[in-house]
């Protein structure tokens, strides 16, 4: 007989239908995460309410990190959704919702994500994850197409998480005319910008590295092993500490994401495309054109957000893509070196603040709740595999400032 199916499709149909199929559907999940995790849902002794909130506390952070049913990033309304159905997955046994327990981490991550939801035009962060992407796009292009528009990008997205550039230090607003420095008393090349000239190599031992003679028309996939330092001089800043100098170590640890290799190799395609000295660096061989042009703000914003979209599978012309921007870059540089422990004064110093300004782009991401959760945790951790740790490698940020 056929003739249910008709009530059963409309019920499937109605409001209160599509919600518990929604809060079915979430309890799953949380029941499949707990055993992706190797943790059972309400743990084994009933009295351990903390290990289980502190278990919920990690479940919420892989909501955060988009691993949810449709892996999507969830707002702070909906994580909450998840949370309340994955607590029933408790009380349904007859416990008490892990949500009581003495210490709720619980509500650290969830404050977390509502505070940064309030910051006032915030930008995002440029995550591992997005990192990893433009790992792959550039795996691709580097070799066939080594000038083109994605391979120059990717190295400046690696160069900029160490320098933390702003806008007008590297790129520009038009493709073949450059920003100028607007100021009458200025003595020095005029662009704005970072130019060939101010990228300066340097071996171990500190002695500088002669690059006259080096085959531009070459492209090299690899950094010379005399090269061990790259000093940069940024000529022109927002705050007229200008000409200052920072230099930079090669990473052998992660070779793709060196500052070293990428700044060689910027200084070399610039060379290769034929530009002056005095030229902006930040340039790619524009195939359409048949000649090379400046990397323009516009074209990093898309580039972001591209990103941003394929990496966290947001709409493309959605609003929420546009929180990457150009100054993504600057706030990527003190949110890793903040998450690295290293003090306020070394990030104030090294991305060459003169305020505490900087501050503000501390977004105080989910590492700063995993120590916040250790240092209150104490004994009453759950018995999870050594192999688990769900509150290292996240990638959403958000603010926990006091």
């Amino acid at each position: 007989m056929h003739y249910g199916s008709d009530i059963a499709a409309r019920v499937s149909k109605s409001g209160k239908s599509k919600q518990a199929n929604v809060n079915c559907s979430r309890k799953n999940h949380y029941l499949a995460w707990c055993n992706s995790v190797g943790a059972r849902s309400a743990g084994a002794d009933p009295k351990d309410i903390q290990a289980r909130n502190f278990l919920l506390a990690c479940y919420a952070v892989s909501l955060v990190r988009g691993e949810t049913i449709l892996s999507r990033r969830l707002r702070h309304a909906t994580l909450k959704g998840y949370l309340k159905m994955a607590c029933t997955c408790h009380t349904d046994q007859g416990l008490p919702s892990p949500r009581t327990a003495p210490t709720d981490f619980v509500k650290i991550v969830l404050d977390a994500v509502q505070k940064y939801e309030k910051v006032p035009n915030r930008k995002e962060m440029i995550h591992d994850q997005m990192y990893h992407h433009m790992l792959r796009l550039y795996k691709k292009y580097v070799q066939t197409d080594p000038d083109s528009l994605i391979t120059s990008l990717c190295e400046w997205m690696f160069l900029g998480r160490y320098v933390g550039f702003r806008r007008e230090e590297w790129c520009n607003e038009k493709s073949h005319e450059y920003t100028r420095i607007d100021d009458p008393l200025w003595d020095g090349p005029d662009a704005r910008s970072i130019i060939l000239e101010d990228f300066t190599f340097y071996d171990a031992n500190q002695a500088p590295v002669r690059l006259s003679a080096q085959p531009w028309d070459i492209p090299l996939h690899d950094l010379p092993p005399n090269i061990a330092f790259v000093e940069l001089c940024i000529r022109k800043q927002k705050n007229n500490d200008n000409y200052q100098k920072l230099i930079y170590g090669r990473c052998k640890k992660t070779p793709l994401l060196c500052p070293v290799r990428a700044a060689f190799r910027i200084y070399c395609r610039g060379r290769r495309l034929g530009a002056p000295t005095t030229y902006p660096a930040a340039i790619y061989w524009d195939s359409s054109n048949d000649c090379h042009s400046l990397i323009t703000s516009r074209q990093v914003n898309t580039f972001l957000r591209q990103s941003a979209a394929s990496t966290f599978g947001l709409n493309p012309d959605g609003a929420e893509v546009k929180k990457w921007s150009t100054h993504s870059i600057r706030v990527t540089a003190a949110n890793l070196l903040h998450r690295a422990k290293f003090s306020d004064s070394y990030i104030k110093n090294r991305l060459r603040w003169r305020s505490d300004a900087f501050l503000m782009y501390l977004r105080n991401t989910f590492y700063t709740a995993s120590d916040h959760s250790k240092a209150l945790d104490l004994d009453v951790t759950p018995d999870l595999p050594n192999d688990t740790r769900p509150l290292e490698d996240h990638e959403r940020v958000v603010s926990l400032a006091a």
